[in-house]
């Protein structure tokens, strides 16, 4: 009779502690175990838009496509456009990545939506002077640029302001 209640203890236990922690999580980097939260340091300032320079590079099938916040009108960009975009990255230098500027607007001018075969990213354009820069789905905070000293012909700011005028 003790055999058959230590079996059926044992086997209640067995089936309802999985059952229990199943619905617990902890998140380790994109891993998710228990109800914490653990996350890693960004590597650098540059991180996202060092990955959307190598997928603007590397990627032949890209889409590009242009929103106004503001009134929310929509282009897509040509490959002209494009080339424009891939030239910005490559004039970006170090010094160009900088923490979130204190006089940030809250609401962008524009938003340009990338997306490559296996990723998507957003650049926030908030001025002639700053952008953000960040994946659909990223763990990090936005990369945030300082566009001085970026060619006119290559600031992202004119290029949405000529493909849709305010």
């Amino acid at each position: 009779m003790t055999k058959k209640i230590i079996y059926i203890i044992l086997i209640l236990f067995l089936v309802f502690i999985p059952i229990t922690l199943a619905g617990c999580k902890i998140k380790i980097g994109s891993y998710t175990v228990n109800n914490f939260t653990i996350t890693k340091k960004k590597p650098n300032n540059f991180y996202y838009t060092n990955s959307l320079a190598k997928n603007l590079t590397l990627e032949s099938s890209i889409k590009i496509k242009l929103m106004d916040t503001n009134f929310y009108k929509e282009k897509d960009l040509s490959i002209e456009d494009i080339d424009t975009v891939r030239n910005f990255t490559k004039a970006l230098k170090k010094n160009n990545f900088i923490e979130k500027p204190k006089d940030l607007p809250e609401k962008p001018l524009y938003k340009l939506f990338f997306t490559f075969n296996k990723e998507k990213y957003v650049i926030n354009v908030y001025s002639e002077k700053y952008i953000s820069v960040y994946p659909w789905d990223g763990n990090y905070s936005m990369d945030y640029i300082d566009m001085e000293g970026i060619q006119p012909l290559y600031n992202l700011c004119g290029l949405c302001k000529y493909l849709i005028p305010r």
